[in-house]
């Protein structure tokens, strides 16, 4: 690898690449960008009276980054699992968020399923989930 940046060399890669940048990234983060990428860490610690209310704000702010960020993007499945106690990935099993999300390039055949993880402290972790279908 040449420089000092990881560099992309295929389409899936660099959808990928693109699609944890948005999501990973807070808005007001990006100079001149105020309104790139989500609010998902905030969410977690705003006050919410119900599971059902905080599992549809994680996948509105998510359905809305990516329609307007990258709307090539095509939303299979978004799934908002809370207590994920089997992963030991997170800070606090009892309190963590497991998000799924797959998606589809337009007018491609590139799938990518992805896995987000959200600690009780607000730690994100995104990952390439593995394709079972």
């Amino acid at each position: 690898p040449n420089g000092v940046f990881f560099q992309s060399y295929t389409n899936r890669n660099q959808v990928y690449s693109n699609l944890k940048n948005l999501l990973l990234t807070a808005k007001g983060e990006r100079y001149m960008l105020p309104e790139f990428g989500t609010q998902l860490r905030l969410i977690l610690f705003e006050n919410i009276s119900s599971e059902e209310e905080f599992q549809t704000s994680l996948k509105n702010e998510i359905t809305d980054a990516i329609g307007t960020w990258m709307p090539f993007l095509l939303i299979e499945e978004l799934d908002v699992n809370i207590n994920m106690g089997e992963d030991g990935r997170v800070d606090d099993p009892s309190h963590a968020v497991g998000i799924t999300l797959k998606v589809y390039v337009s007018g491609t055949n590139i799938y990518l399923p992805i896995q987000i993880f959200i600690s009780d402290t607000g730690n994100l972790t995104i990952e390439e989930a593995v394709y079972n279908g």
